[in-house]
C-alpha cells in the first residue's frame, strides 16, 4: 500500500514538472531524477604495472633487455605489492660449464625508484639481481605513506632465447616483473556496468 503511494507520488510530481513552464520546470524534473539515483558506490581496484619478457637469440650470444615505466602515486594509494619471477633453463649446469663470474651474460637486474630518487643517487625503494631461476616472490608493502609522485620501475636483465628445433637444446630465459597498486575507484551506477569504475583520483 506504501508503495502504492509513493510511486503515485513519484508520479504525480513528475506530471506536474511536465506541466510546469521554464526553468522551474527542468529544475524540477532534475531534482526528482537526482532522487531517484543509486548513491555511488566505493571499491577497492588493484593497478599493475609491470614487464613480461621473453629472450630471443639470433646467434650464440645472449641478448640484451632494458625497459622503464613510471607509475603514479596520489594519497589514494592503500597498497603497493611487487611480484617477481625470473626463469633461466639450465643456469646451473651452464655456469659449471661456461662461468658467470661477472654475472653479465645472464641476469635480471629490477629496481623500483620512488620519486626523485634516481636522479639523486638515492639507493631504490627495492631492487632485486639474479643470475639464475628465481621462483615467484612477492613483496607486500601495506599501512604507509607512500610518497606522492613519480614512481620509476626499471629492469635491465641479458639472456638466452635458443630454438634449435629440438625440444631438449631449446632455452629461452624469461621474466616477469609487476607493481600492482591498490586504490579507491567509484561505480556510479547510471553509467557503469558491474565491473566499470573511475579512480577516485581521476575525480579530483
Amino acid at each position: 500500500m506504501v508503495m502504492r503511494h509513493m510511486t503515485l507520488a513519484i508520479v504525480l510530481l513528475m506530471t506536474m514538472a511536465t506541466l510546469s513552464t521554464g526553468c522551474l520546470g527542468l529544475v524540477l524534473q532534475r531534482e526528482i531524477m537526482e532522487d531517484m539515483r543509486e548513491p555511488p558506490e566505493t571499491i577497492l581496484r588493484e593497478q599493475a604495472i609491470g614487464f613480461d619478457h621473453t629472450f630471443t637469440s639470433t646467434g650464440l650470444d645472449s641478448t640484451d633487455y632494458y625497459n622503464e615505466s613510471s607509475i603514479q602515486i596520489d594519497s589514494s594509494v592503500q597498497s603497493m605489492s611487487i611480484s617477481f619471477r625470473a626463469q633461466m633453463p639450465l643456469s646451473e649446469t651452464f655456469e659449471s660449464l661456461i662461468g658467470n663470474e661477472t654475472n653479465l651474460i645472464r641476469y635480471v637486474d629490477a629496481k623500483l625508484w620512488s620519486p626523485g630518487s634516481k636522479s639523486a643517487g638515492s639507493e631504490p625503494f627495492w631492487e632485486i639481481r639474479v643470475t639464475q631461476d628465481h621462483s615467484l616472490e612477492r613483496w607486500d608493502y601495506t599501512g604507509m605513506n607512500f610518497q606522492e609522485g613519480i614512481w620509476i620501475l626499471e629492469v635491465d636483465a641479458r639472456g638466452y632465447g635458443w630454438e634449435p628445433g629440438i625440444e631438449q637444446l631449446t632455452v629461452k630465459d624469461h621474466f616477469d616483473v609487476f607493481v600492482t597498486i591498490t586504490k579507491p575507484c567509484i561505480r556510479f551506477a547510471e553509467i557503469h556496468d558491474s565491473d566499470d569504475c573511475i579512480f577516485q583520483s581521476e575525480l579530483k
